[in-house]
C-alpha cells in the first residue's frame, strides 16, 4: 500500500512538566527522532510485515537524508519520496512529561505537496491508499485519482486540518471509505464539547446517533474510527457499530500511539479480518507503542502482538 503525508524530524525532550505562561522548564533529556503521523503509520505498517511505500517531500539537507535512512532501515519503499532543491525539512519539538503525555510544537517546513503534479505516478500503482496530512484542494485530487483507478482509500487528516470544518473535509475527501479520527477531532468537527467518555457501549451509540444526524454518511464512506485514547475506540457504519477497550500497557510515552493504532488497523483490514478482529489487533498495538520512547520504539511485529493478544483473550472480540 502507500501513505501520503508528511514525514519531519522531531526534537525529543523530556520534562517533568510543561511550561505554562512565562515559564521556564529544564529538558531532562533531548533526543532527535524521525517522525510526523503518516511516516510513522508506514514505519508501522512495514514492521507488521506489509509492502509500503511513503510519498512525500523532504528537504536536499541533512535532515532529508536521515529521514530517507529511517524509511529504509525499517523496510520501507522510498522510491516516492522526493527531494526538493533548496528545501528545508519539517521538524517539531516534541515535549514529553513523566506520564508519557505530550506537547508538540511544529516548526514548518518542506512536506506536504501543494499539487498534484508534484505527486509521484507511483501513488496510483497500490490496491490502498492511506492519506494523512495534505492541504483539502490536494486531497480532494488524490482522492479523485484513486477513485478513478478502483483504489481505496483510507483518510486521516489530523488535528490541523479539522479546523477547516466537516463541510469542507467532507467535500475534500468525497469518495473515501474510512475515516480515522480521535476523540477531540471528532467532537470539534461535530460542533460538541469535548468530554470525558463515561461508558464504551453509551457512548458509541450516543456517537453513532450524533453522526447520522449530522448527516456524515455520503457517498463512499463506508467506517470511521474514532480512537479514544486510553479508553479505546469506536468503530462506526452506517447501520452498525463497535467499540474496543483499550488493553493495559506501561505508559512510558504516548507519543505515536494513534499512528501504531491506525497501521494496526489497516495491516489488518488487508488481512480481510473482520471487524473487531481489527479493532483489537490495531488496540494492541497502541497497547505497546506507548511502552517505549517516541514514535516508532520497539517493533511491532506480528510476534509481537500476537502476544499480547493471548494475554487478553486471543484475537476473537467482545
Amino acid at each position: 500500500m502507500v501513505t501520503v503525508g508528511a514525514a519531519a524530524v522531531d526534537l525529543v525532550a523530556q520534562v517533568d512538566t510543561f511550561p505554562g505562561a512565562d515559564q521556564l522548564v529544564l529538558a531532562r533529556e533531548v533526543r532527535r527522532e524521525p517522525g510526523g503521523s503518516t511516516a510513522n503509520i508506514a514505519v508501522r505498517l512495514a514492521q507488521l510485515g506489509e509492502r509500503v511505500a511513503f510519498a512525500g517531500l523532504v528537504g536536499d539537507d541533512a535532515s532529508g537524508q536521515y529521514l530517507k535512512q529511517a524509511f529504509a532501515s525499517e523496510g520501507v519503499a522510498t522510491e516516492l519520496i522526493t527531494t526538493v532543491t533548496n528545501g528545508n525539512t519539517a521538524s517539531a519539538v516534541v515535549m514529553v512529561n513523566p506520564e508519557g503525555q505530550r506537547a508538540i510544537l511544529s516548526l514548518g517546513g518542506t512536506a506536504l505537496y501543494s499539487e498534484i503534479a508534484q505527486v509521484p505516478a507511483g501513488v496510483w500503482e497500490s490496491k490502498l491508499l492511506y492519506i494523512g496530512e495534505a492541504y483539502l484542494p490536494l486531497v480532494r485530487q488524490l482522492v479523485n485519482g484513486a477513485c478513478s483507478r478502483d483504489q481505496q482509500v483510507f483518510y486521516g487528516p489530523g488535528g490541523i486540518f479539522v479546523r477547516e470544518g466537516w463541510a469542507a473535509l467532507a467535500e475534500a475527501s468525497r469518495g473515501i471509505k474510512g475515516l480515522f479520527l480521535n476523540w477531540e477531532e471528532c467532537m470539534l468537527l461535530l460542533g460538541q464539547e469535548a468530554r470525558v467518555p463515561s461508558q464504551l457501549p453509551a457512548l458509541a451509540e450516543w456517537l453513532a446517533l450524533v453522526i447520522k444526524e449530522a448527516g456524515w454518511w455520503q457517498g463512499a464512506l463506508e467506517e470511521i474510527v474514532v480512537t479514544l485514547g486510553a479508553r479505546g475506540c469506536i468503530w462506526l457504519a452506517p447501520d452498525d457499530l463497535s467499540w474496543q477497550p483499550a488493553m493495559p500497557g506501561r505508559v512510558v510515552d504516548t507519543t505515536g500511539a494513534g499512528d501504531a493504532f491506525t497501521a494496526g488497523y489497516l495491516a489488518a483490514y488487508l488481512k480481510g479480518w473482520p471487524v473487531q478482529t481489527r479493532l483489537k489487533f490495531a488496540t494492541a498495538c497502541a497497547s505497546l507503542a506507548i511502552e517505549g520512547q517516541g514514535p516508532r520504539s520497539g517493533q511491532l511485529t506480528l510476534e509481537r502482538v500476537t502476544t499480547r493478544l493471548q494475554l487478553e483473550g486471543g484475537m476473537a472480540g467482545g
